[in-house]
């Protein structure tokens, strides 16, 4: 690890002395980005009392990021693992699954399988940037908010009476973007349409004659917003439609028998919100959505002799077909003006949640949140903030939680801020955990995976210590450095059991914990270079039970680093991105021996570069770039508890780009 950390610093000094003889004025909008999540009304970083990371429209354009997963793969505190069924999942300070919650516009993305959003079916191109806040904003956004929140932002911006783009992005992995994103100004009001096709053809890392464990996807996806201006209120139309094929090729069993799989995602995402100043000095943000989800799969069965493939007569749509239904109604009323000590939100979320399918216990079930939340910020005085806040939640299936917080925030000057924080968290089962009812067959076996309606509550505590400096030098040049630590204590968390006689169910695992932190280092010499480097360590502990019990926090470190420089007098900019993510340890339960396995997944590294320029008067933009310069591949482990024979994927070997685009 430290040959590679030593080489990004060199990496970094090399370029500071090419530019330093061309030292210009330095624009810095990192100090007046704004953000809106999880804040009263819409405010700068600076002044946010939750520290929100933002990765911009500069950054996504950059990395010629399609989706989620290649947007996060360099993160910090950000590891992420690819399953072949379930899709590329995220881990946040040492926690996942049902407790990191992917927002875009403030509005839940649904569709969980085994706790997992794939981040592959989350297209990029309608989206301005992303807010990621790491540790609990259960306040805001409910109590499975314990680990953290992504909250995408979409483009609503128009600039010109009628503007658009169409760009094609081809890669060597045989991957294809076709993408048209075109916006009309009439008046104060806007409308924007974002439309195009992902195919990945898909490739193989082993030495499997048949099976690829990277699959083919082809994906189409549409997005609509209509924007309206009401004086000072915005009312906001959008409409997200997405459409996903998956091709699972199988490999023989041990009697020869071949099955492949084809799984269809359908994703329908509505939502109107009405926000902006009201009542004079204060704020509000109104949102009614609904999301549609379903998936299901086709199965053939395949005749390597006879080269033929046959459907299914065993394994249907009817009988696997699984959808979703998600209503909500959130309504936020806040203040934040700067001259008084007390500001304030309030609000409350309504959340129906319904699914159905012959895998769902008596094929349809329903729970229903209703929430009220609270939070004050009081200025006790002009360099300290104090923030408490809290969550009153009703659910239909565990009556009544309620989730306290405290945040603060002391300015020790005009370049240095200190934010701690403490929350306390519950998270109710969700729908699958509580009422999944799965069979399957093989053979004369009879496997049984399903629900528990008797599963405990999760609860958590959870504190967040950050210090950040920035300062903007006379020189114009900038820096900036943000240590941080945390530390997470869930208890009853869910998982998945070990297999007991065919059937394996939903139970909750005692204790887990998760401690750590990073620091982060910015430095901008002149407005031609971007420099940033960045280290963590993260410990996981995992008490299983009385019997099974592990006295130690298992440590993983990450560095990362990133260089853009842009070329001056020209619009030809060079960006690279690494992340070291070292040796992740773990431990499952052998139920052949009834004792802990540890696990572990190697080190490996991850660097990605490219070039753009614009042309033509910017009528074109030309990205060309190479995705794993190190060229690692799979990365497998075998990672959940009660998952013994879960693997996971990393990468799948180098691969080009390129990227055009045409500005209309």
């Amino acid at each position: 690890m430290k040959k590679y950390f030593i080489s990004t610093v060199a990496l970094m000094l090399f370029f500071k002395a090419v530019v330093a003889q061309t030292v210009d004025t330095l624009t810095v909008n990192k100090l007046n980005e704004v953000v809106v999540t999880a804040q009263y009304v819409p405010q700068s970083e600076k002044n946010a009392v939750y520290k929100v990371q933002v990765i911009n429209s500069e950054v996504i354009k950059s990395k010629s990021a399609n989706n989620l997963r290649e947007l996060l793969q360099q993160e910090l505190n950000i590891d992420l693992s690819q399953n072949s069924v379930f899709g590329s999942s995220i881990d946040i300070q040492g926690i996942s699954k049902e407790n990191i919650k992917i927002l875009i516009d403030g509005v839940p993305v649904i569709g969980r399988l085994n706790g997992v959003i794939d981040l592959n079916q989350i297209n990029l191109n309608s989206i301005e940037k992303v807010e990621i806040i790491e540790g609990p904003v259960s306040i805001f956004y409910g109590t499975d908010a314990m680990g953290g929140i992504i909250n995408l932002i979409t483009k609503k911006q128009v600039n010109k009476k009628v503007e658009g783009a169409i760009s094609t992005y081809y890669e060597s992995i045989d991957a294809l973007n076709l993408n048209g994103d075109f916006g009309y100004k009439f008046g104060t009001n806007t409308m924007r349409l974002n439309t195009g096709f992902y195919h990945f053809n898909g490739l193989s890392t082993n030495d499997s004659p048949r099976n690829l464990n990277w699959e083919e996807r082809k994906q189409y996806f549409s997005d609509f917003m209509f924007n309206k201006k009401l004086k000072e209120l915005n009312l906001r139309l959008n409409t997200r439609y997405s459409d996903e094929e998956l091709i699972s090729i199988g490999e023989p069993d041990r009697r020869g028998n071949i099955l492949d799989k084809n799984y269809f995602t359908k994703r329908v995402d509505n939502s109107l919100n009405l926000n902006g100043k009201a009542f004079n000095d204060k704020f509000i943000d109104v949102i009614l959505a609904y999301n549609y989800y379903q998936r299901y799969h086709d199965t053939y069965v395949v005749d390597e002799v006879a080269n033929t493939s046959t459907l299914s007569e065993t394994d249907t749509k009817a009988d696997n077909i699984v959808k979703y239904n998600f209503g909500n109604f959130k309504a936020q009323l806040g203040t934040n003006a700067t001259t008084k000590k007390l500001n304030y939100a309030v609000g409350t979320d309504i959340v129906i949640e319904a699914t159905e399918g012959s895998r769902i216990l008596n094929k349809k079930q329903t729970i229903t949140t209703a929430a009220l939340f609270s939070s004050l910020n009081w200025k006790l005085s002009p360099n300290f903030e104090l923030q408490p806040g809290a969550r009153y939640t009703w659910n239909s299936s565990y009556g009544s939680l309620l989730s306290p917080a405290l945040n603060s925030k002391l300015k020790i000057n005009e370049n240095s801020y200190l934010r701690l924080s403490y929350a306390r968290g519950y998270r109710a089962p969700s729908l699958k955990e509580l009422f999944l009812d799965f069979n399957i067959s093989a053979g004369p076996v009879t496997y049984v995976i399903s629900g528990n309606e008797n599963l405990d509550v999760e609860k958590s505590h959870s504190f967040n210590l950050q210090y950040s400096y920035s300062k903007v030098f006379k020189d114009g040049s900038y820096f900036s450095i943000e240590p941080s630590v945390f530390y997470n204590n869930i208890s009853n968390l869910i998982a998945l059991s070990e297999m007991v006689n065919f059937k394996r169910n939903y139970i909750n695992i005692n204790k887990f914990k998760s401690v750590g932190g990073k620091f982060n280092v910015a430095y901008n010499p002149n407005e031609l270079v971007y420099l940033k480097a960045g280290f963590s360590l993260i410990g996981r502990y995992n008490e299983f039970n009385k019997d099974f019990n592990t006295d130690e926090f298992l440590y993983t470190p990450e560095v990362s680093s990133s260089v853009s420089y842009k070329f001056k007098n020209t619009s030809l900019k060079l960006n690279a991105y690494y992340k070291y993510s070292g040796k992740q340890t773990g431990f499952y339960l052998d139920q052949n021996t009834n004792s802990l396995v540890k696990t572990t997944r190697e080190d490996f590294n991850n660097l990605d570069a490219s070039a753009s320029a614009s042309l033509f008067k910017k009528a074109v933009d030309v990205s060309l770039g190479v995705k794993n310069i190190f060229d690692v591949k799979d990365v497998e482990t075998v990672n959940e508890v009660g998952q013994a024979h879960s693997r996971d994927l990393q990468l799948w070997g180098r691969s080009f780009f390129t990227k055009i685009t045409i500005n209309i």
